[in-house]
């Protein structure tokens, strides 16, 4: 009888739970075949196609998704990642395609990768992405990729020669990245460079060898970001002139050694970031060209430089002689290493941007004082800046030497029309060197300039909390394990819990005592 009863009873838990899987399987399979094909959306196109064994309504679900994700990069298995794809696309039939990421080695299946990228096209793909590597044979991409007309967003990373065909006819392109691609011409490449509809273009570690002269003329681009190769081998042949003609930017970016020569011509900027590294083989090559570029970017209204480029301009001093003009500029940043106020560089720029409303240092120091200061160490001539809407000057990575206390004291006496500066302190070289840290405790105000090192309220910022006001968050869980653990033992438990919280009492007193001793 009581086999009898326990396996009744064993029978009636299996049909609820059954019951219970039914009722859940059959809720979420009620919802409508466009919500659950967007679900699926979010998902790589592996996991996409496991849920065909869940049931008959999931077994063709996921050959409606819209997103197609293939990564074969890490894939151990390459044969079995290669047949994947193929099947995918085959059993997936006609429908559109909005998303299509492939990232995969090529090696000696080039036909079989163009063939994929071609059914994306076929299918009416709209964003496009394609990471391809480790080439063993001849590829290039299909030419029909290059003249499809739904194709909103195309990013190609592929160290490797990039062939375009002859007439190229992207009419809804918007965005178009390329990394570590090889251009072969000046015509073809032109000619995706001045696509109608572009808005964002970025240019990743491209190889520009093969080109003489290139314009980028697309006219609705409002965003261009150019990254160089860190070692670029056409510095010492001169590189490709790239001109960026009747173009209205919102955002330009260009980084690396001007190994290629930039001009704007007709071209307006409103936020600018340049970075420049010297090529050691041609420093004065370097400086006419970072000259040349920021005279086409004289329209811009934020500008953020590395100190590099100061030090680029410092190579050919007899640049300096000719103004550069920013009288939009109401925003300047220096990033990367500190500013040195005796370079004439430095100057030269402050000195040309009349409109200067804030101006932010990532570090400055004052070696020796600038070559137009008088004893007193005030400027004759003040920028003009200085003197009328300079209002904000942010010091990060501060430390306290005395080259620093110098530089700041010299701002402070020069720029009257400053109503605030912001020190972001940083202690960290001193604790390296073993030298006790300056307190940024210095300035009074910068109407008072007789005193450079007392002249202003400084709002000190600090890195982050020290680790010793964290550790009393040890004591919330140390105290209720204390009782769990030990309640067989009761003399001891309360012994420990005691002094344990003896000594969060007094450690807590004590950092109260250094919080109210603080500045």
């Amino acid at each position: 009888m009581e086999a009898k009863s326990l396996t009744r009873k064993t029978k009636r838990k299996k049909l609820k739970a059954e019951k219970g899987t039914d009722s859940g399987e059959k809720s979420f399979g009620n919802l409508p075949d466009a919500l659950l094909e967007h679900i699926l959306s979010f998902v790589s196109t592996a996991a996409a196609v496991r849920t065909s064994i869940l049931s008959k309504k999931w077994l063709h679900l996921w050959k409606s998704t819209p997103n197609l994700t293939f990564f074969g990069l890490k894939s151990p298995k390459r044969k079995l990642f290669m047949d994947f794809v193929d099947r995918v696309l085959a059993l997936r039939g006609p429908s559109n395609i909005e998303k299509f990421y492939l990232s995969c080695k090529v090696k000696d299946d080039p036909s079989r990768v163009g063939t994929w990228i071609s059914a994306a096209v076929n299918r009416n793909v709209k964003d496009l992405y394609l990471e391809l590597c480790d080439f063993e044979a001849s590829f290039n991409l299909p030419h029909c990729l290059f003249n499809c007309e739904t194709l909103t967003e195309l990013e190609i990373n592929m160290p490797y020669i990039l062939k375009l065909p002859s007439s190229i006819s992207l009419s809804c392109l918007k965005i178009l990245n390329l990394y570590e691609v090889t251009f072969t011409d000046d015509h073809s490449t032109q000619q995706l460079f001045s696509l109608p509809n572009l808005v964002e273009l970025e240019l990743h570690e491209c190889n520009w060898m093969n080109l003489m002269a290139v314009s980028i003329s697309a006219p609705k681009l409002q965003s261009l970001d150019i990254y160089e190769p860190c070692q670029s081998s056409p510095a010492s042949l001169g590189g490709c002139h790239v001109r960026i003609f009747r173009t209205d930017l919102t955002h330009f970016t260009i980084i690396g050694t001007l190994s290629n020569d930039y001009c704007l011509y007709e071209s307006s900027v409103v936020e600018t970031c340049i970075s420049i590294f010297s090529a050691a083989d041609k420093p004065r090559q370097t400086a006419y060209r970072a000259s040349k570029l920021l005279e086409g970017i004289s329209s811009a209204q934020s500008l953020c430089l590395t100190t590099n480029v100061v030090d680029v301009l410092d190579d050919a001093p007899e640049l300096l002689a000719f103004p550069l003009e920013f009288t939009n500029l109401t925003s300047l940043m220096f990033e990367s290493e500190e500013s040195n106020l005796h370079s004439d560089g430095f100057w030269h720029i402050i000195y040309n941007s009349p409109h200067l409303v804030a101006l932010q240092l990532y570090g400055v120091s004052m070696p020796k004082v600038p070559s137009n200061c008088r004893e007193d160490w005030t400027l004759d001539p003040s920028p003009p800046c200085f003197l009328s809407c300079l209002k904000f000057i942010q010091v990060a990575s501060f430390r306290g030497d005395e080259k620093e206390l110098d530089a700041v004291g010299f701002l402070l006496k020069n720029a009257t029309a400053l109503e605030s500066m912001d020190i972001i302190y940083s202690g960290s070289a001193h604790r390296d060197e073993g030298i006790p840290p300056t307190p940024p405790s210095l300035m009074a105000s910068p109407s008072d300039p007789t005193n450079p090192e007392a002249a202003a309220a400084i709002r000190r910022k600090k890195n982050g909390p020290p680790i010793k006001f964290l550790v009393p968050l040890v004591y919330a869980p140390v105290l209720p394990l204390i009782r769990l653990t030990l309640r067989k033992n009761p003399v001891v438990r309360d012994r420990l819990f005691t002094a344990v919280l003896v000594g969060a009492f007094a450690h807590g007193f004590y950092l109260v005592h250094i919080i109210v001793l603080m500045p």
